[in-house]
């Protein structure tokens, strides 16, 4: 019984001591793009339940492409992409994080290879990062061991829970599986929000073009498409789920088809882009119209199997779950020796801004959590720690 109110007294004053806690400072690039932007007016309309539960986020950097905030006091994350235009000119992303201004997390909202090529040095320097961006954890093998020995290194960690499926579970589960031994024999899954949302469409009656430009206008796709379009974008998915399973593969080992003529990508401009696409519709109106026939569904399919990567339009029976799938869902069916009897099969939304902006709010939170209840227990008397 002494024990036990030994233990209880010193969680009571662990919780007494969490809630005085002062804040964990976060710097955000990326503040005034679509993803961003929704993150800060979901810290902004979300602060006083996230205090109730312990987080207490300041924000003392915003930053995009072209100008820079930096408020020590911390900045309103409802006003920010408000304040940008008025920030100091600035095209360098280490200003975020220069001395004496050195965040705990650094929220990374962009799409931008400048950016995630400063995340060892970012994460060796002790900033924990959270991101939506597939640059990094899909890196060439360089990048990517580069970061994975700079979290070794300093115990820093890379928060990447949306880079694949939004806030479906598909990365989580991959990397559990992988920490309890399982093996993954093969799997299969659509992991494009952007193109399943498009080949339903077209399964729907739609023209090509106008699928694309609907899913642009909705939010599934950037408003230059062409990274979802040659496979890409999907490609780097597939990288980082074969990477959660200890695979140490990268992007040119996938064997990758693009959804139109490669030709067609190389158009800049988004909206002579979206016109070029014009002269596929003819094409896939045909494709759809054969796949109807046949009893069939186009999708953008991803697969592991034999130790190949694959990633291609491709036809499958209406009877087979991925032809179920709703305009813009992601899939995932595993088979594992832990699942020999069944299939493992995750499925859902997979793609928009509001989803995808939750999942990084999700994983700020666990960033600031883990950093605040750090801070806690250095910061505790040691006999109240051992016990």
């Amino acid at each position: 019984m002494a024990a036990t109110k030994s233990t209880g007294t010193a969680h009571a004053a662990l919780s007494a001591a969490g809630s005085e806690r002062g804040s964990v400072d976060v710097a955000i690039v990326g503040a005034s793009g679509r993803v961003g932007r929704r993150v800060l007016e979901l810290i902004e309309a979300r602060r006083a339940l996230l205090q109730r539960s312990g987080v207490r986020l300041r924000i003392v950097a915003a930053a995009n492409s072209r100008r820079l905030l930096v408020a020590p006091d911390g900045l309103a994350a409802g006003r920010i992409a408000d304040l940008l235009p008025e920030g100091t000119a600035s095209t360098d992303p280490l200003a975020l994080t220069r001395s004496p201004l050195r965040p705990d997390i650094l929220l990374d909202c962009t799409a931008s290879a400048d950016i995630t090529a400063q995340y060892p040095r970012w994460l060796a320097a002790g900033i924990d990062i959270v991101t939506p961006n597939k640059l990094a954890s899909s890196a060439d093998r360089p990048l990517a061991h580069a970061v994975a020995a700079a979290q070794a290194a300093s115990g820093t960690h890379l928060y990447d829970s949306t880079t694949v499926g939004a806030q479906l579970p598909l990365l989580a589960t991959l990397r559990d599986l992988h920490r309890a031994g399982d093996r993954v024999d093969r799997f299969e899954a659509v992991l494009s929000g952007t193109l399943s949302y498009v080949l339903g469409r077209l399964q729907q009656g739609c023209t090509l073009s106008t699928a694309v430009s609907e899913a642009v206008q909705n939010g599934y796709a950037e408003p230059n498409p062409a990274r979802d379009l040659s496979g890409e974008d999907a490609a780097r998915k597939l990288v980082i789920l074969l990477r959660a399973l200890g695979h140490d593969l990268e992007l040119g080992d996938v064997d990758c088809v693009p959804l139109v003529d490669a030709a067609l990508l190389d158009e800049p401009d988004p909206a002579l882009l979206l016109a070029r696409l014009e002269s596929a519709d003819a094409g896939w109106r045909a494709r759809a119209a054969v796949a109807d026939v046949r009893h069939e569904r186009w999708v953008y399919r991803a697969s592991y199997e034999n130790g190949q990567a694959r990633i291609a339009p491709e036809r499958v029976a209406q009877t087979h779950p991925f032809a179920r799938l709703a305009p813009c869902e992601n899939a995932l069916i595993l088979h594992s020796e832990f699942y020999k009897a069944a299939p493992l099969t995750v499925a859902g939304p997979g793609a928009g801004i509001d989803l995808t902006a939750a999942g990084v709010l999700a994983d700020l939170v666990a960033a600031a959590q883990r950093r605040a209840a750090a801070s806690l227990y250095s910061s505790a008397p040691a006999d109240l720690v051992a016990a």
